[in-house]
């Protein structure tokens, strides 16, 4: 036979995330990008800076075929390292015009 207890005083059943519930399924969300994969499935990216925001920096990554995506940073630096993990290297430039007027 079973025993019922009672509820404890002050906690109840909601649906809703306390704060402290969110930032740490947040911490978690960021630590599951900390391994992107290592494949390249964005066309480019661009750093936007919003001030009032928690993290104040955001990479919105461009996809083939897709909505573009954006993922929040504390520093431009690790945006920009983001982007570079995730775009592709651009290609060689040419030199053809890398030269003094008198060298052909």
């Amino acid at each position: 036979m079973s025993t019922l207890t009672a509820p404890t005083p002050g906690r109840h059943f909601t649906a809703f995330l306390s704060a402290a519930e969110e930032t740490f399924a947040a911490c978690e969300q960021q630590e599951s990008w900390d391994n992107e994969g290592g494949h390249l499935s964005s066309l480019r990216g661009r750093v936007i800076r919003t001030p009032d925001a928690l993290l104040p920096y955001a990479a919105i990554l461009t996809h083939y075929g897709r909505a573009e995506s954006a993922r929040a940073f504390a520093s431009m630096r690790e945006a920009e390292a983001f982007i570079r993990r995730n775009t592709p290297v651009p290609g060689p430039r040419s030199t053809l015009y890398d030269r003094a007027a008198g060298d052909s």
